[in-house]
C-alpha cells in the first residue's frame, strides 16, 4: 500500500458521516466559532502524528495484536486488543451502518425496509474485503477525486447564499464553547488516527506512513473547515434541532437563476462514498483484529459471521434517531481514551521495556 493510497483511504474514512453531521454538532456547541474548534482540533491532530509514527516504528512490521502481545504478554495483550476492537471499530461500524440505514430509509428509499439496505451494503463490503484491503485502498484512486470534486462543487455553490457577517463577532461567548467543540472534533474524527495502526503491516516504511498521516490530516481538516464555515454563513448559528444534517439542508437552499438547484444530490453522492469507506475500514479492522485474537492467518472466515451479526445490532442500537444526540455527547470521552491515551501508554511501556532489555 502506497502512502497516497493510505492517505486517501484515511481521508475518506475520517470524512465519513462527519461531512453530513459534524457541522451541526460543532455549530450547536461552539456557535459561529465552530470553525475555530476545527483549527484547534487539527492542530492537536498534528501533535498526535509523531506519537503514532513512533508506535509504528515500535511495531516493526507486526500487526497490532502481535505488538500488544510483545509488550504485555499473550493474555493481557489479547484482552486489550479485544476491548479496543469492541469499543472503537466495532461500535463505529454498527453506528455508521444504522445511520446510513436511517438516512436512506427516511430520505431516499422510504418504503424499503432498513434490513434490505443493510444486506446490500454488507454484501458489497464482504465482496470488496475478499479482494483484500489493498484492493480497497487502490479503489480510492478513482473514488477520492470524485468525492473531492463534488465537495468543491458544493462549497462553490454555497457561496451564492453566504452572509459573511454571520461569522462575527469572534469569541462572543468566550473560549469555553470553542474548547468544548475542539474536544468534540478531536474525539470524532481526529482520534481515529489510531485505527491507521491496523494498516501498518501494509506500509513499506515509516516515512510513507508518516506522510500519509500528515496528508490525510490536512485534507480532513481543510474539507471540514471550509464546509463548516459555509454552513455557518448560509444557515447561521441558530440551527433548528430538527436539522441533524446541516450540510444537506444548506445544499437544499441553493438556487441560482431558477435552474441551478437540487445540489443536495451531490451531498448524497459524497456521503455514500465516504460512508462506504468508513464502514469498510472499520469492518476490516474488526475482522483482522479477530484473526489476530484467535491467531488465524487470514481474516476472511470472520467476514460473513460479522456481517450477519451486525444486521440485528444495527436495527436494535436505538429506537429513536434522537438518541444520537446523547451518543454524540459522550462519544468523544470514550474514543479519546481508547484512541489517544491508551496508545500513548503502549508507546511509553514499549519504550521502557526496550530500555530494560538493552541494559
Amino acid at each position: 500500500m502506497t502512502s497516497r493510497e493510505l492517505c486517501m483511504l484515511l481521508t475518506l474514512s475520517y470524512w465519513g458521516s462527519a461531512l453530513l453531521g459534524l457541522p451541526s454538532v460543532l455549530i450547536g456547541v461552539s456557535g459561529r466559532d465552530a470553525w475555530l474548534s476545527i483549527i484547534l482540533g487539527t492542530g492537536i491532530q498534528f501533535l498526535l502524528i509523531p506519537v503514532f509514527t513512533r508506535i509504528f516504528r515500535q511495531m516493526n512490521g507486526n500487526s497490532v495484536g502481535q505488538y500488544l502481545n510483545g509488550i504485555f504478554g499473550r493474555w493481557i495483550g489479547k484482552g486489550m486488543l479485544a476491548i479496543c476492537l469492541f469499543f472503537v471499530p466495532f461500535q463505529i461500524f454498527v453506528l455508521t451502518l444504522r445511520s446510513l440505514g436511517d438516512f436512506t430509509s427516511t430520505d431516499l428509499y422510504i418504503e424499503t425496509p432498513p434490513a434490505a439496505i443493510y444486506i446490500i451494503i454488507l454484501f458489497a463490503m464482504v465482496y470488496c474485503l475478499h479482494k483484500g484491503i489493498t484492493a480497497v485502498a487502490k479503489s480510492t484512486e478513482l473514488t477520492f477525486p470524485i468525492a473531492g470534486l463534488l465537495l468543491v462543487i458544493l462549497l462553490l455553490s454555497l457561496l451564492h447564499g453566504a452572509e459573511w457577517n454571520r461569522l462575527l463577532p469572534f469569541l462572543d461567548n468566550g473560549a469555553g464553547p470553542v474548547l468544548h467543540g475542539t474536544m468534540m472534533f478531536v474525539g470524532y474524527p481526529n482520534s481515529e488516527i489510531a485505527l491507521s495502526l491496523f494498516l501498518a503491516p501494509y506500509m513499506k516504511s515509516k516515512q510513507s506512513y508518516r506522510k500519509a498521516l500528515w496528508q490525510s490530516s490536512i485534507l480532513t481538516g481543510f474539507g471540514l473547515l471550509f464546509l463548516t464555515i459555509m454552513v455557518t454563513v448560509v444557515l447561521g448559528e441558530n440551527l433548528p434541532p430538527n436539522i441533524p444534517y446541516a450540510s444537506q439542508f444548506a445544499a437544499k437552499t441553493v438556487t441560482v437563476g431558477g435552474f441551478y438547484e437540487r445540489i443536495e444530490t451531490a451531498v448524497t453522492v459524497i456521503w455514500f462514498i465516504v460512508m462506504f469507506y468508513r464502514m469498510i475500514f472499520s469492518f476490516y479492522i474488526c475482522a483482522h483484529g479477530l484473526a489476530d485474537l484467535f491467531e488465524l492467518k487470514e481474516h476472511f472466515s470472520f467476514l460473513v459471521p460479522l456481517a450477519l451479526l451486525c444486521i440485528p445490532l444495527a436495527m436494535l442500537v436505538w429506537d429513536n434517531p434522537s438518541v444520537t444526540a446523547e451518543i454524540t455527547a459522550v462519544w468523544p470521552t470514550g474514543v479519546i481514551f481508547f484512541n489517544i491515551l491508551l496508545p500513548l501508554s503502549w508507546l511509553i511501556i514499549g519504550k521502557t521495556k526496550q530500555k530494560l532489555i538493552t541494559k
